[in-house]
């Protein structure tokens, strides 16, 4: 049996979880951008406004630092703005890698299912067998028993027992009473097992 590695899964979540550190990383330096970026507006403004009052000239770094702050910031946005085509563009060509590390781990586990799967077969045809086994004996059973205790019953005046209510299983239960556990298989019991994952407490009375 080949074991799954999941290198193609291992690659693609890597990317993905770089690619959420990048984006948290720009967002971060996008929104610090964006407060410098008001800050030296104002320090610009407050600088005019100040070279108006005082008759002087402008600060001209202010000017040089704002743009540049501008332009890191326009810089912070489109990569921002890309990283998802980018990430999406790597997922895309990462597809045909993940379906078939998909069909992969199937097969990795089809050997122990369909060992599963022998063994229920293998159970239900034992189950099966033992029904069959069981309706040989009842019906021998029953002709032995009109055979042995009808005419004496009656030639007595007995009150006639009918074999075929003795020792009966009902392949009609919808599920197992409380008073008597019954070897057939129930839908309940059935329903439990396979949808909740469990077996019927019931059981215990039978092991009793």
């Amino acid at each position: 049996m080949k074991l799954f590695k999941g290198d193609a899964i291992k690659r693609v979540n890597n990317l993905l979880d770089k690619g959420e550190k990048r984006r948290a990383k720009l967002e971060e330096k996008v929104l610090k951008l964006k407060e410098e970026e008001k800050a030296m507006q104002q320090a610009v403004m407050d600088d005019f406004n100040l070279s108006i009052l005082e008759d002087k000239d402008v600060d001209k770094k202010l000017e040089k630092d704002l743009n540049k702050v501008r332009e890191e910031l326009q810089v912070a946005q489109f990569q921002l703005s890309q990283i998802d085509a980018v990430i999406e563009s790597e997922l895309e060509k990462s597809k045909v890698d993940i379906d078939r590390e998909r069909r992969e781990f199937a097969q990795s586990k089809r050997d122990e299912f369909q060992e599963m799967f022998d063994e229920l077969n293998q159970t239900k045809i034992a189950y099966l067998e033992a029904i069959v086994k069981y309706r040989k004996k009842k019906s021998e059973y029953v002709g032995e028993h009109w055979k042995t205790f009808r005419d004496i019953s009656h030639r007595l005046g007995l009150r006639t027992v009918d074999p075929r209510e003795q020792f009966k299983l009902s392949i009609g239960m919808r599920y197992q009473r409380s008073e008597y556990y019954s070897p057939i298989l129930t839908p309940d019991e059935h329903r439990d097992a396979f949808l909740e994952g469990r077996v019927t407490s019931k059981k215990d009375a039978f092991k009793n």
